[in-house]
């Protein structure tokens, strides 16, 4: 009877932490895309490492504590800081405000087989080059550029600013063929964001080049 109780009462404490926690999902932004999963690995398993980094350095009486430099971090090591994963990537968010970004493209922070920016748009496989004008423009805060490539190849998306000086590699990766679609948050290398102004979206591949003119405003 004794042992069955304190089965019962362990039980009731786990529920208890597993519900009690909950709350965190809300206090980091786009949270509610991968709920838990953002912190643990499985329901209530280990932390992750963006979970580690969170229990470590940015608790304050329990509250996760959200901000510049827990987005400059790259928990999971997949070449994305925390923000770019949650679309905030200068970790301006608040409490209690809308999220940010497109949720489509928000990718897990603490899995580095989850990362963000890419977004296959269609299953069909393209016969050609094709890169769209970025959308929309001008725009503040963010803009979606779209591409499509007929093989796999490696792709390279690079932004300048109006004097030709490159301020961010948004894309240096092989992809399979098809239709993509990429967010720029506009920030540069180190994460921190660009003044306003006329910024220019360079794509290159093996066999083709674009450049399409991008206008921030603020």
């Amino acid at each position: 009877m004794k042992k069955a109780t304190m089965i019962i009462t362990l039980l009731l404490f786990g529920i208890s932490l597993v519900n009690g926690r909950s709350f965190r999902v809300s206090q980091i932004p786009n949270g509610n895309k991968f709920g838990c999963l953002n912190c643990h690995t499985g329901s209530g398993g280990p932390r992750n490492p963006f979970g580690q980094a969170v229990g470590s350095d940015f608790l304050d009486n329990g509250n996760v504590q959200w901000g510049a430099t827990l987005a400059a971090l790259d928990s999971d090591g997949d070449g994305k800081t925390n923000g770019e994963e949650l679309a905030d990537p200068v970790g301006k968010w608040t409490v209690g405000t809308a999220n940010p970004g497109d949720v489509d493209l928000v990718s897990n922070p603490g899995d580095p087989s989850s990362t963000t920016a890419i977004l296959t748009k269609a299953s069909e496989l393209p016969n050609s080059f094709h890169m769209m004008q970025n959308y929309p423009n001008p725009f503040n805060p963010s803009t979606t550029i779209s591409f499509t490539i007929p093989k796999k190849q490696n792709v390279t998306l690079r932004i300048y600013n109006a004097l030709g000086h490159p301020i961010k590699d948004v894309l240096n990766e092989e992809l399979a063929p098809g239709r993509y679609s990429i967010v720029w948050h506009g920030v540069d290398q180190n994460g921190e964001s660009v003044g306003a102004g006329v910024y220019l979206a360079s794509f290159e591949s093996e066999a083709f080049r674009h450049t399409v003119r991008m206008l921030y405003i603020k």
